[in-house]
């Protein structure tokens, strides 16, 4: 049985395992999704640290992965945005059987696009930031991250309970340091999507890379904030079609 606490959206039809990033929690990453419960059974977990699952000293995308590993059950189709796409990946290399699509929104999988010029400047901003302003208050450091990213954010001052929870939790990840086992996925059956929404040009770049290597369906959909999914009924029409053609259990 889960640690984890989850959102659970809808009572039958295929299920599918929702990852959010590090800056919205389940809820709140997910609520444009909720629709689709008429069809299918979501379930969108609370990661480690991110209330009111277990807390955390430190975000671990591997322990992460695990933990998701242990909400596919016998199998499910897996999304995952941001860094939620970085754990989703991981998880499904763990468990390929278990996993029927895999989709994710901009996962910042920054070592797999080395050598790609808008990567490797995102990838270097990023580090640096953490270097230099890591020890910032939350709400300073948060809007350093947001502009790392190129994504323009009006933060509250000051920072809501569930916000700074999530800050605290991105000040002690390295997503220039989260790659993904890219050789294992590729050897994987299941259908695979990545979605972007043009903001960051480095993401665009690992997404193109992730695309190429798994292969994957390469959605973009410009003008679109970070967390993609937040747009609604565009992106739940682009998942419903590649969850239909991915099928389920009957694979």
């Amino acid at each position: 049985m889960s640690e984890l606490a989850a959102e659970r959206w809808g009572d039958s039809g295929p299920p599918i395992v929702m990852v959010h990033g590090s800056l919205g929690s389940a809820a709140a990453a997910f609520g444009e999704q909720k629709v689709l419960a008429d069809r299918y059974r979501i379930i969108a977990p609370y990661r480690r640290g991110y209330s009111p699952s277990p807390g955390t000293d430190r975000v671990d995308p591997d322990r992460d992965a695990r933990d998701v590993v242990e909400l596919l059950g016998s199998g499910a189709h897996l999304v995952g945005t941001s860094m939620g796409g970085v754990v989703a990946m991981r998880a499904a290399a763990l468990a390929p059987e278990a996993v029927w699509s895999l989709t994710v929104i901009e996962p910042p999988a920054m070592p797999n696009a080395v050598g790609r010029p808008e990567a490797d400047k995102l990838r270097e901003g990023l580090r640096k930031h953490w270097e230099e302003h890591g020890d910032d208050d939350l709400e300073s450091f948060v809007a350093g991250f947001l502009r790392t990213l190129n994504v323009s954010m009006e933060l509250p001052s000051p920072l809501p309970a569930p916000l700074a929870e999530a800050a605290g939790n991105l000040r002690t990840e390295r997503p220039w340091e989260t790659g993904v086992p890219l050789e294992e996925l590729a050897r994987t059956g299941f259908p695979k999507l990545v979605v972007t929404g043009g903001g960051t040009p480095g993401f665009e770049d690992v997404a193109d890379v992730l695309a190429e290597k798994l292969p994957a369906r390469r959605v973009l959909f410009d003008g679109s904030p970070h967390a993609v999914q937040r747009i609604g009924e565009r992106f739940n029409n682009e998942l419903l079609d590649f969850l239909a053609s991915a099928g389920g259990s009957d694979r």
